[in-house]
Parts: structure tokens; C-alpha cells; sequence
């Protein structure tokens, strides 16, 4: 699997082209918030190639300082699903980020809070079985409630070390007032 940075431009072809279907509004920030991100060097789009043909994408805010990753957005292309890509695509992923960061880190959506609970749970699954665990840590943000998974990359973190990266992640992303209310971690 090949693993391409994206430029701007290119990252704001996807969001449109794909993200935009692959994902709830509730869950999508808008492009603007991308754009600030990317611009100071905080964020890191990545597309996942199979074949010479786009099969997945995985969108990351990675700061300097954190020895975490925070896996934003994560889509296979529903033509590419069902068939391993999305394992192979994490693995590559932590193998990119094993160099320079220990942690990947997944919100995935709690089931007992989430529109489809059956949907939400195969989702769980498929990021343990693709050798992500478990944290005690579960999140609130705005309104949507979230289960924090760790997928090894460079090491392994405590829950209480990805709950500091996450609260530090996520001070860069949300600016005050909107983190106030609107993120709020649980546990770790």
C-alpha cells in the first residue's frame, strides 16, 4: 500500500468527492478548519493507494510535541470494502507513523449512543481485530459520544498518556469558547 501526502488542493478534492458521502455533518468539520490546520503544519491528510488506484483516505492532527496521532477521519471506498484494505490500510498507517509517533489514536462512536448501534459495533470490531485496543477512555464532542481506541505505531502509551495528548490535540483544534461544553473527556 502506498501512503501519499496530500497538498491542499488535493485534500479539498477528497473532502468534497468523498467525505462529504462518507461521513455525518454531525461528525465533519468544515473545510475552513482543515485548511487552518494544514496551514500551521498540524494536520496530515494522507491517501492510501492499492494498485495505482485511490482505496482509502486517513486524515491525522499530529503535533510536534505529543507522542500521539489523532486519526480524524478514516474511509475505505466502498468499492475497496470487504476485502482487507482497511487492516492493510491501518497497518501501513502505523508503519508510517512508527518512526516519529508511538500511538495512533481512533474515536470510534460509542454503539449504545450511535444512530445504527450495529453499524457503530462492527466498527469496534473491525479496529480491534485490526490490532488497535481498548482504552478506559471514552469522549463527548459536540453531542457525539465516543469510545478512544490506540493502535500501536512507535510504542505503546498509557490511557492516562493518551488522554494528556488527546486534551492537547484537541486545544489546538477547538479554540476557545467552542472547546468549553463541547469536549469533554471521560476516564483514563
Amino acid at each position: 500500500m502506498e501512503l501519499r501526502l496530500l497538498q491542499e488542493r488535493e485534500a479539498e478534492q477528497i473532502y468534497h468527492t468523498y467525505m462529504e458521502r462518507d461521513f455525518p455533518p454531525s461528525e465533519l468539520k468544515p473545510f475552513s478548519s482543515v485548511q487552518g490546520l494544514l496551514r500551521r503544519g498540524l494536520y496530515e491528510p494522507l491517501a492510501l493507494y492499492e494498485d495505482g488506484a485511490l482505496a482509502a483516505y486517513a486524515w491525522q492532527t499530529v503535533l510536534p510535541d505529543t507522542p500521539g496521532a489523532l486519526l480524524d477521519y478514516f474511509a475505505v471506498l466502498p468499492d475497496r470494502r470487504g476485502g482487507g484494505v482497511g487492516t492493510r490500510a491501518l497497518q501501513a498507517l502505523a508503519a508510517y507513523y512508527a518512526p516519529r509517533k508511538q500511538t495512533l489514536i481512533i474515536e470510534c462512536e460509542h454503539p449504545a449512543f450511535a444512530p445504527d448501534p450495529a453499524v457503530a459495533k462492527r466498527r469496534v470490531g473491525f479496529y480491534l481485530r485490526a490490532g488497535a485496543r481498548a482504552t478506559a477512555m471514552e469522549s463527548l464532542l459536540f453531542g457525539v459520544r465516543y469510545q478512544i481506541y490506540a493502535l500501536p505505531c512507535g510504542g505503546a502509551e498509557s490511557d492516562a498518556d493518551i488522554r494528556a495528548d488527546l486534551e492537547t490535540l484537541y486545544r489546538v483544534m477547538v479554540p476557545e469558547p467552542y472547546y468549553r461544553g463541547n469536549v469533554i473527556f471521560f476516564g483514563g
